[in-house]
């Protein structure tokens, strides 16, 4: 029986492989308007690769469509409590309880909030050391773990029966330590021999099949766009270990340069994938000001935006029209390198959504985000690519508070 791209989505969730849920669902979002399965899945996905604007959206679309759900509410719950909106995401999970009293998440979610008692540091130890993951919608035993297991219990109970044949008298072998996970993983990470010796393809397509179609079947197949970059063997097996290296070195953002030029570029499929695989396990701390490594020029972006897909960065100028949605977001075109009103770089059209812009505040919606046309600002925010141009997706907006210059930083 034929699975649907929900179906395999789902699977692909249980495996931890979100890069490629992201990739497939996206892909599909025409076919799946008006879907709350679909909507749900791409926020909890986004959720688990830390995008969490996005995966808000989603969120958000599904709870137009059904206003309850414990997956749902789970997952704005740990997104306000990602942003310090303690009580939004007390009474997300006071809504879950009275749906499911014996839902444990939701039970320790809230006694972390009591005891945080509000304090950030707490939360933002949470985040930083990875547990505050244990509050994400649950995906369930991850099968490939389970597959390991089964063959490790296979290949341990031979090993214990060839020590009975041998000698029922000497000592059981020892138990070897299990690998760190990381070191396991980035073992995992290296290309075989197969990979180095043919890391590039003769054809630039690259289909995302979902499993019982095939190439001839009735209905769309996603299909991945052309390659836009020919890389030589070298290049690619350069760029791929880069990749590997500057993300080991905690340089998320250089990293994922590496990882967009591999996936665009004409390496194999499964070296595509490994690329994809380290997309998950960056920005596990978003970037903030004077934090963010690897900042990329407007002249840098502008020449490539999608090698920068999904990248930081961090830039300065002067807003222009500036324009304040219904739905609470706010969007400007943002005068690069104007902040001294010296040389203009490039003008960029700058988005920020609601979830950023507005707060609740004793029942209220309160916006938090006010603009000066006056004065000059500085924008964190990520890249997205839209056809030939690319619009900066703000996370973060800084202007002085007296005075017409802005403060500096000092970035790691």
């Amino acid at each position: 029986m034929t699975q649907s791209v929900l179906q395999f989505a789902r699977k692909l969730m249980r495996r931890r492989k979100f890069s490629r849920v992201i990739h497939l669902l996206e892909s599909e979002r025409k076919r799946y308007n008006g879907s709350y399965e679909y909507y749900l899945a791409l926020g909890t996905s986004c959720l688990y690769v830390g995008d969490y604007g996005n995966a808000w959206s989603n969120y958000a679309e599904a709870r137009r469509i059904k206003n309850q759900g414990t997956e749902l509410n789970l997952g704005q719950a740990v997104i306000l409590l990602l942003r310090g909106d303690t009580e939004g995401a007390v009474q997300y999970y006071l809504d879950i309880q009275s749906m499911n009293p014996n839902n444990a998440i939701a039970a320790e979610a809230l006694e972390f909030i009591r005891k945080s008692n509000n304090n950030n540091d707490i939360i933002s130890a949470y985040v930083d050391s990875g547990k505050i993951e244990r509050f994400y919608p649950p995906l369930g035993m991850n099968p490939d773990i389970i597959r390991s297991c089964v063959l490790v219990g296979l290949l341990l109970g031979m090993c214990i029966s060839a020590g009975f044949v041998i000698g029922y008298f000497r000592s059981r072998p020892k138990t070897s330590k299990p690998v760190d996970p990381k070191t396991q993983f980035l073992q995992d990470m290296q290309l075989t021999e197969e990979e180095r010796l043919s890391p590039s393809q003769s054809s630039y397509y690259r289909p995302l099949s979902v499993p019982g179609q095939d190439a001839g079947s009735s209905g769309e197949q996603p299909v991945m766009p052309e390659a836009v970059t020919q890389l030589s063997d070298s290049e690619i097996k350069s760029s791929y270990e880069k990749a590997v290296d500057l993300f080991t070195k905690g340089r998320d953002n250089a990293a994922h340069v590496e990882i967009n030029r591999i996936v665009r570029s004409n390496a194999t499929p499964s070296i595509k994938a490994k690329a994809e695989d380290l997309l998950p396990r960056l920005y596990k701390v978003r970037p903030a000001f004077g934090t963010l490594k690897d900042n990329f020029s407007y002249k840098q972006v502008v020449l490539d935006p999608g090698l920068y897909e999904g990248c930081y960065v961090e830039w300065k100028g002067r807003i222009a029209n500036p324009v304040q949605a219904d739905d609470g977001s706010i969007s400007f075109d943002l005068l690069e390198g104007y902040d001294k009103k010296i040389v203009l770089e490039g003008i960029v059209k700058v988005y920020i959504p609601e979830t950023l812009t507005r707060q609740s505040i004793d029942g209220n919606m309160v916006y938090i985000v006010k603009l000066d046309t006056e004065k000059p600002i500085r924008v964190l925010g990520y890249i997205q690519q839209v056809g030939n141009t690319f619009i900066l997706n703000g996370v973060s907006v800084n202007q002085p508070i007296n005075g017409d210059v802005l403060e500096e930083l000092s970035s790691n």
